[in-house]
């Protein structure tokens, strides 16, 4: 677990890093003039006016805000690729070539449509969901699905922004936890390494509702690369996204509301296909077994999940929970 615990957070860190370098290199470029005067204030004067600061500063956080939102899609792509190369340390070569290139069975049309209707299923269940618990979070003052429609948003109306969420992302968030972290767990047994993944793909969004229906959908994805090839994980993953996307660009209520319905219509038919395949489920389960007693319980009680798991809920949870309690005090 501590190597894939470090390998995630080490991935997440350079992806945050890289954002801020990025935001500031743009905010520079675009506004040279507020950082001037704000290296002159310090220089110049003896005791700088408090006001002329505050201006100043206000000033600079605005302008690395508005780049932030505006090269989104650049420095998103920018730290997945440059986050990538932490996963040599757990996989070396095989993170490029066995984790993309294994292929355990043969996926048939009809078992992939089957797969993309459970995808479509979940959404639905997501958005039934989301609209209840936002109603919750409404009465408290405070919103659910802000904080992701705003990112989404702002991320999927760039050329960049829309590249990254429909297709870089997908294909290294595959490479990372279909490939490399998956891989590196499941000699512990495939039920094992299909649920860790999950989870920590799930919390790496670090966006509260985002992860939950990431864990969903992470389980149905490894899934599919474990049982079938990380390219069908990778399309899977890519159409659920440009699905996305879509609902975006198509700000139409119509389109919405026949959207929601051909989800829910595929949420049936995903439980009629886990019930016709029940008996295939239960003995691939039983097959993906631990491969040593108590495995779960020894992951979740290591020192390295953990501390991932607590810190990246605390982020996700900051928002909706802690900021609004720190305003009130």
């Amino acid at each position: 677990m501590r190597g894939v615990v470090l390998c995630v957070a080490a991935f997440l860190l350079t992806m945050l890093v890289v954002g801020v370098i990025v935001s500031l290199a743009a905010a520079f470029l675009e506004h040279p003039e507020i950082f001037k005067e704000l290296v002159n204030s310090s220089q110049n004067s003896a005791y700088p006016s408090p006001d002329v600061d505050a201006a100043l500063t206000a000033l600079l956080a605005e302008a690395i805000t508005d780049a932030a939102l505006k090269y989104a899609g650049l420095s998103s792509i920018l730290g997945m690729l440059c986050g990538l190369p932490w996963f040599f340390i757990i996989r070396g070569k095989k993170l490029v070539s066995t984790d993309v290139t294994q292929v355990h069975s043969k996926a048939a049309i009809g078992t992939l449509l089957a797969l993309f209707a459970i995808v479509l299923g979940v959404q639905f269940v997501m958005i039934a969901g989301q609209a209840v618990i936002e109603q919750l979070f409404n009465q408290g003052g405070s919103s659910l699905s802000d904080a992701l429609d705003e990112s989404m948003t702002e991320l999927a109306l760039s050329t960049l922004g829309a590249l990254y969420i429909v297709i870089i992302g997908p294909i290294c968030e595959e490479l990372v936890f279909r490939g490399a972290v998956m891989r590196s767990l499941e000699r512990y047994g495939a039920n094992f390494a299909i649920i860790v993944s999950s989870l920590l793909f799930g919390l790496y969004h670090m966006i509260l509702f985002q992860a939950a229906f990431a864990f969903l959908i992470g389980i149905v994805l490894a899934y599919t690369a474990g049982r079938f090839s990380l390219k069908w994980s990778m399309l899977l993953h890519m159409l659920n996204n440009g699905i996305a996307t879509l609902t975006i660009y198509v700000n139409n209520d119509l389109f919405a509301g026949a959207l929601v319905l051909v989800f829910f219509l595929a949420l049936i038919a995903a439980i009629v296909i886990l019930i016709v395949r029940r008996k295939l489920i239960i003995a691939q389960k039983r097959a993906g077994a631990p491969s040593e007693p108590k495995v779960f319980a020894r992951a979740f009680k290591s020192p390295w999940l953990i501390s991932y798991v607590a810190l990246t809920t605390l982020i996700a949870l900051w928002p909706l929970v802690v900021q609004p309690i720190l305003d009130l005090l």
